[in-house]
């Protein structure tokens, strides 16, 4: 179940002199409260909603909305120094910017390593590939590094999700099917994503 909806938090409190209450026509001086609202997800507020200002008499305790009252009143209301929206109120929404840069980064940082294995491959690298059949992915596990070749053994199997490819990528899997490529062989099926992840242990 997800919780979501809106909320909102005192920002500050304060009193209004010599005002003339609506209601009992009494001059008087009003407590007001602005209030910050914000929407939430599990309760981390995600984005600010606006403020609502709250006005009472302190004569005879009428509240009011600051659009309810006179002219006079909101304008003196405006002199008043308020607080801005607090930066908690944002939480949510830098939280998911830093998850969104931290996978951006990580995401680039993996790319970069593999293209750091593809150019100095290394005996027990795993590539992770697209399979001859439509939709299927399987690896191929180093096994021989020359000057200028690579042998593989082939994974026995297949998967049809790229997420779940290390669920085939066990010991037991490579037992006879063997292949030769030259090195620029695997840097062009790399570039054309044929090889799309490298695995180094």
């Amino acid at each position: 179940m997800i919780f979501y909806g809106t909320n909102s938090s005192r920002l500050k409190d304060g009193q209004l002199q010599n005002v003339t209450c609506p209601n009992c026509d009494t001059q008087t001086s009003m407590t007001y409260a602005v209030f910050g609202k914000y929407a939430y997800i599990y309760w981390i507020p995600l984005f600010p909603m606006g403020k609502v200002n709250v006005l009472e008499c302190n004569q005879c305790k009428k509240t009011y909305k600051l659009s309810e009252l006179p002219e006079q009143i909101k304008k003196k209301f405006e002199l008043e120094k308020h607080t801005g929206i607090p930066f908690l109120h944002f939480s949510g929404l830098a939280i998911i910017a830093l998850v969104i840069g931290y996978f951006s980064y990580s995401s680039s940082r993996n790319k970069a390593l593999d293209a750091e294995y593809i150019a100095e491959p290394a005996i027990g690298d795993v590539y992770s590939t697209n399979s001859d059949s439509p939709g299927q992915y399987t690896t191929m596990k180093v096994t021989t590094v020359t000057k200028d070749s690579i042998y593989v053994v082939l994974n026995d199997y297949e998967i049809d999700k790229k997420s779940a490819i290390d669920e085939i990528d066990i010991s037991a899997n490579y037992t006879s099917y063997t292949a030769g490529y030259t090195k620029s062989q695997i840097s062009a099926m790399f570039k054309n994503k044929s090889i799309f992840e490298v695995d180094r242990n």
